[in-house]
């Protein structure tokens, strides 16, 4: 069995977890019969964001880490997405974006330092500090909150469906 890498570890898992959300996604749009914006614009709580923004961060989580790690040239994708089919194809251009990661880039990377400027300032990490402490749960993070605002609207979605077993 090959040693794990810094790519098997994220690219891989994360493109399985774009394609369940793409999966309940379509579920989410079929449940809102006419009311996308209910869904939407769902939240937890007042103060959290809605689902729009969470899928939006799950896309930039993996595509940082195929930019960071990966050395892949980035692509600036702004946050317009309104409906179900704009969030479909952000989903989708993740997913082409990537499959496009050489899983030989990521190779003798683990402690190359990652900077990344966030809103409390910068941040420094080695890459496999990087991907273990902050892009996986990041990514995670902002996947279980969609299914979650998904389930908590009613959309008719499971344990099964975010492990991407239906």
């Amino acid at each position: 069995m090959a040693p794990l890498s810094l790519y098997s570890i994220t690219i891989p898992p994360f493109l399985k977890q774009l394609r369940m959300l793409l999966a309940i996604l379509e579920k989410g749009k079929a449940h809102s019969a006419g009311n996308e914006a209910k869904i939407l614009e769902s939240r937890l709580i007042e103060d959290m964001r809605p689902l729009v923004f969470q899928i939006q961060r799950a896309s930039d989580s993996a595509k940082g880490v195929a930019v960071r790690v990966g050395k892949v040239e980035p692509e600036s994708w702004p946050d317009n997405e309104e409906t179900f089919p704009e969030l479909e194809v952000r989903l989708k251009k993740t997913i082409a974006f990537l499959e496009k990661v050489d899983p030989k880039s990521m190779d003798g990377m683990e402690d190359q330092e990652v900077v990344m400027q966030t809103g409390s300032g910068e941040r420094r990490f080695s890459a496999t500090d990087y991907v273990l402490s902050y892009a996986i749960p990041n990514f995670y993070f902002h996947s279980v909150t969609a299914y979650g605002l998904l389930r908590k609207e009613g959309v008719p979605v499971g344990k099964k469906d975010f492990l991407g077993w239906v």
